[in-house]
């Protein structure tokens, strides 16, 4: 997952298709969850549909004026300008954020995995932020770090956690 990828996520409307909500397989989020051990978090997309590559489908240019002032922010800026950070995605992602009671955002994962387990410190975080928890996660399918337009991003769903 690349940061170009997030950025268009965030810079997206976000759908709402119930094709793409989110069922969470594990844990149970009916029965409340240990204080002392990060759960794995495994999900699926309600649609089960893995959105596949265009085969004819060429690589994405930015605008042109998009290029025109990346080239005229190079040539005036001492520094330069950075264009990458990674390979560029292509995939589904998903995006996970953890909110406390007061709707203030605890944690944010960015995966292109359909499970996450928070390490020690981001959990234990959230075991001492203000409960319920809430988790929303946010899907979407890139080519090249762009969202296409069938791509989303689509609302995965809002899922309430109780800890014990």
């Amino acid at each position: 997952m690349t940061d170009e990828a997030l950025l268009r996520l965030l810079d997206s409307t976000v759908e709402d298709d119930a094709r793409q909500h989110v069922i969470i397989d594990s844990p149970d989020l009916a029965a409340p969850l240990p204080r002392d051990t990060p759960p794995t978090l495994t999900f699926h997309l309600a649609s089960l549909a893995v959105h596949s590559p265009r085969p004819s489908a060429a690589p994405r240019l930015a605008p042109a004026w998009q290029r025109s002032v990346r080239a005229a922010l190079a040539l005036l800026s001492p520094i330069g300008v950075a264009h990458a950070h990674g390979i560029p995605y292509s995939g589904n992602g998903y995006l996970l954020v953890f909110k406390d009671a007061d709707g203030k955002r605890q944690l944010r994962a960015f995966t292109s995995q359909t499970s996450y387990t928070p390490d020690a410190a981001a959990w234990q975080k959230l075991a001492n932020a203000r409960a319920p928890l809430t988790l929303e996660i946010t899907s979407a399918y890139f080519e090249e770090n762009e969202i296409p337009d069938d791509g989303g991003p689509f609302v995965g769903g809002t899922f309430q956690l109780q800890l014990q």
